[in-house]
């Protein structure tokens, strides 16, 4: 898998943005088509969200096209500056981070495998908002070295997940800003949620940073709008100081990732069982 990355890399950084898409797409249907175990669990993750086999199949498709398109762009960051930005991404709410880091209480930016969840970093890094992400790593070094190398390409830090509780507390305390993916449970230490009727586990990493630091969590997605085209929206702050306990805020974020989710079910990426 490391050396198709690095396959995948050296052809994104060659071709046009365009002709890496057409590529993409072709390896995308052949993924969807063949690969009958990863096609039944996106189909079964959607079910509880769409009612209709052929729409749930036909999301699906459009699930591992968006996924290959989202890798496109994030092998693409030596050539992300502010004129990309400018002509293919939309922000909206911008103001709402802005005034919750005025606060100096520090920002916890929650965010989902929607969209494009590592151009949203890479994106809100080059407006001017340096941050570090809790990220899980990849089982292969090589793999795992290769991501952060992306990252740091445009001013991300990444906090390992095993190590994220000590430097989390430090940097927030200091009134700094962190990233954390909301949607999946990898630390098996998550909050059991109600979503479209069904159960899911979400991390409790953010409220229980925040309800210990007094840091504002603000819910962020970056959005596919057409096809190169992105929206990246950032939400009023969640009011953690109004919610007790780490349930009550995981649940809180839940009804928020539950709209986005409704919304865009053919950008939600996970290719593991979700329900449980």
């Amino acid at each position: 898998m490391y050396y198709l990355y690095i396959f995948a890399k050296t052809l994104c950084l060659i071709l046009p943005r365009s002709f890496c898409y057409a590529i993409a797409r072709f390896l995308a249907m052949l993924h969807y088509y063949f690969s009958k175990k990863d096609r039944t669990i996106v189909i079964n993750n959607l079910t509880p969200i769409i009612e209709e086999e052929n729409k749930r199949q036909e999301c699906a498709r459009k699930i591992f096209v968006n996924f290959a398109y989202y890798l496109v762009d994030f092998f693409r960051y030596r050539y992300l500056n502010r004129n990309f930005i400018n002509k293919y991404i939309k922000v909206s709410g911008i103001e709402h981070l802005e005034k919750a880091l005025s606060q100096k209480k520090g920002v916890i930016a929650n965010t989902a495998h929607i969209g494009n969840y590592e151009l949203a970093g890479a994106v809100t890094s080059l407006l001017g908002f340096p941050f570090s992400a809790v990220a899980l790593a990849h089982k292969d070094t090589r793999i795992n070295n290769l991501f952060n190398k992306q990252r740091k390409l445009v001013g991300i830090n990444i906090i390992a997940a095993g190590v994220a509780t000590k430097k989390c507390f430090s940097l927030l305390k200091k009134g700094g800003f962190a990233a954390f993916l909301g949607d999946r449970d990898f630390l098996g230490t998550g909050v059991k949620v109600k979503m479209f009727s069904h159960d899911a586990v979400l991390p409790k990493g953010p409220a229980f940073f925040a309800r210990k630091t007094g840091a504002c969590i603000v819910p962020a997605f970056l959005v596919r709008e057409k096809k190169k085209f992105y929206h990246l929206i950032f939400e009023l702050p969640i009011e953690t100081d109004k919610l007790k306990t780490d349930e009550e805020i995981v649940k809180k974020y839940a009804e928020i990732l539950a709209r986005y989710i409704k919304m865009y079910p053919e950008q939600w990426y996970l290719f593991q069982p979700y329900w449980v």
